[in-house]
């Protein structure tokens, strides 16, 4: 967990310093298309989301299971049919990137910039579709410390290629699709070294490949395709409706504000996934108590992780915006209210993160997945239906932010916790106590850090460190007295006394 933190935090390391800088350069606009090509992958990656988010179950499942035959046919049937999904994506992917200004706005003088940072991106996310099954090899293994440790020498390789290039180069956006592709090759060989050091049973080799496994894997993953698509008609489409409907330079206003939301979702997510292996080895030895024990305690620390930053930003927000965007200062509470707007979702969010496990875990995806897609419909109808009286348009990037928050909210402490209870066997209320126990506490610390934000002045980079710093202790003693219990408090108190011992 400590490994997968830093790289969570080098990663943002890298969002901190690039934002500011290339929106002083090239105009808020600029770092629009940065999240926009990110979004554009994901709406690729839908197409192998089908196989991928279930090739870690069935391989894990069958290693434990000291199956090494239906380990290998997994592992090799997915690995070629990752390679076929590569192939068949090179024609449209090229043509995205061809007619790229005729599908959103761009301006003329970032149009060719623009198009390589798109071509790198999809580059990249060919290279990370290949490597994903070499990348199971942690998982089965529940070695992701390892897996961590690598992400973070290829974010440190980023960071340092994104530095030289900025620093001697004039700035353009499509550095960072360059660095980010060159990064993730580097990790791809640290997955084939660790798939020969931790699964030596693995042989890749076609005599292993089945297309009845394929169609196996594939039955199961569809739904996880249906729910990526219901994601992204929820989350991912902000910006693309924002650039064709609203305005090129307001899509640059929500891609940043949604910068620092996502770091927070990557932060408390990659605690989730921590977990996932243990709860899936736990599942395969059918220990449903150690199974939901785990994932009450997943939820209490994705809540930690989440709670204090959302809340920092919810109390000194505005001040952190005007040292991080100085020439941004005239819009600052543009970007204040739309990160407020967007992090309403991730608040609730944080304790829900654990939960999503379940489905894959258990392989019942497909209401989940509905709920998803209905979600996401609702959500690009109801945005299109706002944007469509003129009397509001004015507000549009508002709508666009905060109706995928609000409905988010209602499916997080509705449909969610109930059905992973159904799942496990377990009465709806199940988890309920939980998240409601995470709410009253992060309420309480949102009231906390607004009042601390009104009696601290922060005019300098020193006084945001001591704000961080201040929010950091205060949150971590709200949450350790309040959201943990004596057991989970005790683990946490003896991993200290052996870190400090250390």
């Amino acid at each position: 967990m400590t490994a997968s933190l830093l790289s969570c935090v080098v990663s943002l390391g890298i969002s901190f310093f690039i934002t500011p800088t290339v929106i002083d350069k090239l105009g808020a606009e600029a770092q629009g298309f940065i999240t926009m090509a990110n979004n554009f992958v994901n709406y690729a990656a839908i197409m192998a989301m089908a196989l991928n988010s279930m090739a870690g179950r069935f391989i894990t499942v069958k290693i434990h299971q000291n199956d090494t035959d239906g380990a290998n046919r997994y592992f090799n049937s997915v690995m070629y049919a990752n390679l076929a999904i590569v192939a068949a994506l090179l024609v449209p992917c090229s043509a995205v990137v061809f007619y790229l200004e005729k599908l959103v706005n761009i301006s003329p003088e970032l149009i060719s910039d623009v198009k390589l940072l798109f071509a790198t991106m999809f580059l990249n996310f060919m290279v990370t579709i290949i490597a994903t099954t070499f990348s199971t090899a942690t998982f089965a293994a529940n070695r992701l410390d390892l897996s961590a440790l690598r992400t973070i020498e290829s974010q440190l390789l980023k960071a340092g290629l994104l530095v030289v290039a900025f620093a001697l180069l004039p700035i353009r956006v499509s550095y960072i699709g360059i660095a980010t592709l060159l990064a993730n090759i580097y990790l791809f060989f640290t997955y084939i070294h660790y798939t020969k050091k931790l699964l030596p049973q693995i042989e890749v080799s076609k005599k292993h490949f089945r297309l009845k496994t394929v169609l196996e894997i594939l039955s199961a993953g569809i739904w996880n395709t249906i729910m990526r698509a219901g994601q992204a008609l929820t989350n991912q489409l902000d910006i693309l409706i924002t650039n064709l409907w609203v305005g090129k330079t307001e899509s640059g206003y929500v891609g940043t504000a949604t910068v620092i939301v996502t770091s927070v979702n990557m932060l408390y997510e990659t605690i989730a996934a921590v977990f996932t292996p243990s709860l899936t080895i736990s599942f395969a030895k059918d220990d449903q108590e150690e199974l939901i024990s785990g994932l009450k305690s997943a939820m209490k620390l994705t809540g930690f992780f989440a709670n204090i930053p959302l809340c920092y930003i919810l109390g000194f927000g505005l001040s952190f915006y005007y040292m991080w965007l100085p020439s941004e200062r005239d819009i600052i509470h543009v970007y204040y209210y739309l990160t407020v707007l967007i992090m309403l979702g991730a608040l609730v969010g944080g304790a829900i993160s654990p939960l999503f496990n379940v489905y894959t875990i258990v392989n019942k995806l497909k209401w989940n997945s509905l709920v998803t897609l209905i979600m996401g419909l609702m959500n690009a109808g109801i945005v299109f239906l706002l944007l469509a009286v003129p009397a509001l348009r004015p507000y549009g990037i508002y709508f666009i932010a905060g109706v995928s928050s609000v409905l988010g909210i209602i499916k997080n402490m509705t449909f969610t916790p109930m059905y992973a209870a159904h799942c496990l066997d377990l009465p709806k209320r199940t988890f309920y106590p939980t998240i409601l126990r995470y709410l009253g506490v992060t309420a309480l610390m949102s009231v906390v850090f607004v009042a601390l934000g009104k009696l601290i002045p922060t005019a300098s980079w020193g006084m945001v460190i001591v704000d961080i710093l201040i929010c950091g202790i205060v949150g971590t003693i709200i949450n350790f007295l309040l959201l943990f219990d004596r057991k989970e408090k005790a683990i946490f108190m003896d991993t200290l006394k052996r870190v400090i011992r250390r």
